[in-house]
């Protein structure tokens, strides 16, 4: 016995039917595809703006200030960031990596501006990390640069702790050798040098007298 025409037909209309929705899903994805490279092209192109404009300006200006800061190339990252390294020195004792940029919220219908700081060896309390978010469509370029600003002061009242914090400043102190008080090279009045060695001192009175008579303060030093 041959199939009926109805059974036939009720299995061509399923079939049919399934073929449809997987046309349907597969336009629905293609969509949500173009959409998702609508948003992406959209956030790629307000986050190198707001990095070009906003963020790197900022960096190198600070950078500038600082003989031990180094502005990375930005061409070592991906994405929107700045981030500048400051080396260990006498004045600042510590290796130092600071970086602001710009990442995606949720489903990149978001942009955030991402602060992050690290100082190594730690002994003194910061906040290493912070964030300001806009809406995609409604970034304020003002609003982002007063942000910026703001963090990068921050980081600096941080970063000049690093002289007058104790544990940093350790391998700094010195000892006056006319009255005896602690001096730290970086702050010293002033300094004379005698027999091969500097000698640091708090008062100028102090290295004036020094030099009137440097072997007897160099021999009560040691």
């Amino acid at each position: 016995m041959q199939p009926s025409e109805g059974f036939l037909s009720r299995v061509d209309s399923m079939l049919k039917h399934a073929d449809e929705q997987k046309q349907i899903h597969q336009d629905h994805v293609r969509q949500r595809m173009e959409a998702q490279a609508r948003q992406a092209d959209q956030f790629n192109r307000i986050a190198n703006r707001l990095a070009a404009s906003v963020i790197r300006p900022r960096m190198e200006a600070l950078a500038g200030r600082f003989d031990n800061a180094k502005l990375l190339d930005p061409t070592e990252f991906s994405g929107a960031l700045c981030t500048c390294v400051f080396g260990h020195v006498a004045r600042f004792p510590a290796t130092t990596r600071l970086s602001v940029g710009v990442s995606p919220g949720d489903q990149l219908s978001r942009v955030s501006l991402v602060y992050q700081l690290q100082i190594l060896p730690v002994f003194i309390q910061f906040k290493p990390t912070n964030q300001m978010d806009f809406a995609v469509d409604a970034v304020d370029e003002s609003l982002a640069a007063q942000w910026v600003e703001d963090r990068l002061a921050e980081f600096v009242e941080t970063y000049l702790e690093l002289e007058t914090a104790k544990h940093y400043q350790t391998e700094n102190m010195e000892t006056d050798p006319v009255c005896g008080m602690p001096v730290n090279r970086n702050w010293a009045a002033a300094k004379a040098e005698h027999g091969g060695k500097t000698y640091y001192f708090c008062i100028d009175e102090c290295r004036r007298r020094f030099e009137e008579q440097p072997n007897r303060y160099a021999t009560e030093m040691n």
